[in-house]
């Protein structure tokens, strides 16, 4: 009896694999799956986004206002939506109009360059460098612009210096304004308001009513007078180092005319 089945079993399977044999080969298959397979759409082209974000009515019938103001406002609407909504679409949205403005701004930089080798009158540069290299050459010149106001000032001014002797912070002054006077020999005028004489200026006069007469309510104060026609300019209220003094007195002669 079980020799029956096992040759029953046999030409069972023998005719299953004929009949599956003759079919023809199928070509409706799907591929292989894996977890290093990703099935994800492909994104949108570049050019179709793009496409997606023409702006209505077209930039071209714009003014320049006008199209900067609109590109601004969407992309302020692209990147909020894509901060509250962070999706890719959204944030690729926002790229693209990001994109758009580094182009434009990336052209506006090569195009600077071009328009100063064709105005070379307008380059900045070439009235005052901003080079390192240039710092000690531009340095020595400034100073030397300095000594000069300085010794112009010195021809028809003298200098005030109205201080208080009790006042640590007007002492402290006093020994920059005489290491100053020294340095450019200048003639200085010490005053004391308070009747305080300070030892770097033991020649000091009292003021005599000086400083109210000249409208002076802040010390120490230093000004430059001209004795002949009654002229007198603050320089400088409070301490000032030696530097800024000499640049200070360079803007009051230069009546503060900025350095272009």
């Amino acid at each position: 009896m079980k020799r029956y089945k096992s040759i029953a079993f046999i030409l069972f399977s023998l005719i299953g694999v004929n009949s599956y044999a003759n079919e023809p080969p199928s070509t409706d298959y799907k591929p292989a799956v894996g977890w290093q397979f990703y099935n994800l759409p492909k994104p949108p082209k570049e050019k179709q986004l793009k496409k997606q974000l023409e702006i209505s009515p077209p930039l071209k019938e714009l003014s320049a206002s006008e199209q900067i103001e609109l590109i601004q406002k969407k992309l302020k609407e692209a990147k909020d939506n894509a901060i509250m909504n962070p999706t890719p679409d959204n944030i690729a949205t926002y790229k693209v109009y990001q994109d758009y403005f580094v182009e434009k701004a990336t052209a506006f930089s090569v195009k600077w360059e071009e328009m100063l080798l064709k105005y070379p009158d307008l380059d900045y540069n070439i009235k005052n460098s901003f080079y390192n290299a240039s710092v000690p050459i531009k340095e020595t010149m400034r100073r030397k612009e300095e000594a000069n106001a300085i010794e112009l000032v010195n021809q028809t001014y003298g200098f005030f210096f109205f201080y208080r002797g009790n006042n640590p912070l007007d002492n402290k002054l006093s020994e920059v304004i005489k290491t100053f006077a020294a340095q450019y020999k200048l003639t200085i005028i010490p005053i004391s308001v308070d009747g305080r004489i300070n030892a770097e200026f033991p020649q000091s006069r009292r003021d005599m009513g000086q400083a109210m007469k000249m409208g002076i309510k802040h010390f120490p104060a230093l000004f430059i007078v001209n004795p002949r026609k009654g002229d007198y300019k603050p320089i400088a209220y409070g301490f000032i180092t030696p530097d800024d003094l000499a640049r200070r007195v360079l803007n009051v002669v230069s009546g503060f005319k900025p350095k272009i």
